[in-house]
């Protein structure tokens, strides 16, 4: 008797696997397409269940500070012409989201979005200036962990004479040039660096794998920088 119970008992786990693996959906997708003054736009579908529509959750959030600062929930249901052109259901899978962006502070942002749940695949990375709204990339970020991060100027005792040379011939500038290991961050990557996009156009010789020299055009300021750690992203 005890046979059967246990064999009842895998046979109805095995049915249970077996029915969750059949019934299982496919997972909605999308794509956040840019910022456009208060709007952001972009598309969500469901492929197994095209007529539905999809509950968009946009999140903003400060890079500085990862810290949220914006959270709303739209359906993508408008029509996107370039979506049934490209075969992609009825077409009409479309959003625009009213985010307020001009009435955030001055910085960078990162927009993130789910359709029903499901994080869609890239990321927007926002500047705001002034009234401007920019995307700065519309392909995401990539994490590449915690680097150490110091500080150089045009000095003779920072750049050994160099001033605002460049390895790479470029000219540097503050909140843009920063010095890498190029076989670590190669020569003309952006990355995300505590809330500010730098520009990978300089290498120096103390800086070696997991290390990254930010420009800055006093010598005070590099003093006051000192070193740090902070996570690195690179925008792709």
């Amino acid at each position: 008797m005890k046979n059967k119970i246990t064999l009842t008992i895998i046979l109805t786990s095995l049915f249970v696997l077996l029915t969750g693996a059949l019934t299982a959906h496919a997972a909605c997708t999308g794509h956040l397409d840019g910022a456009s003054g208060d709007t952001i736009s972009g598309w969500a579908w469901d492929p197994e269940d095209p007529q539905k529509e999809v509950s968009v959750t946009l999140t903003i959030k400060n890079a500085a500070d990862s810290a949220v600062v914006r959270s709303l929930t739209v359906n993508a249901c408008e029509s996107f012409s370039h979506l049934a052109d490209a075969g992609i259901g009825t077409g009409n899978y479309g959003f625009s989201a009213n985010a307020a962006l001009s009435a955030l502070p001055d910085g960078v942002y990162l927009a993130e979005a789910s359709g029903n749940g499901d994080r869609l695949p890239n990321a927007l990375v926002l500047e705001k200036s002034g009234a401007s709204v920019k995307t700065i990339s519309a392909s995401g970020v990539r994490s590449l962990g915690a680097f150490t991060t110091t500080a150089y100027c045009p000095c003779y005792t920072c750049s050994e004479g160099w001033g605002r040379s460049t390895s790479t011939g470029a000219v540097a500038a503050a909140r843009h040039t920063i010095a890498v290991d190029p076989r670590v961050i190669p020569y003309g990557s952006r990355v995300l660096v505590g809330g500010v996009v730098y520009t990978a156009e300089d290498r120096g010789g103390g800086v070696k794998g997991n290390h990254i020299d930010i420009f800055f055009d006093t010598h005070a300021e590099t003093r006051q920088y000192g070193t740090r750690t902070m996570e690195v992203l690179l925008l792709q």
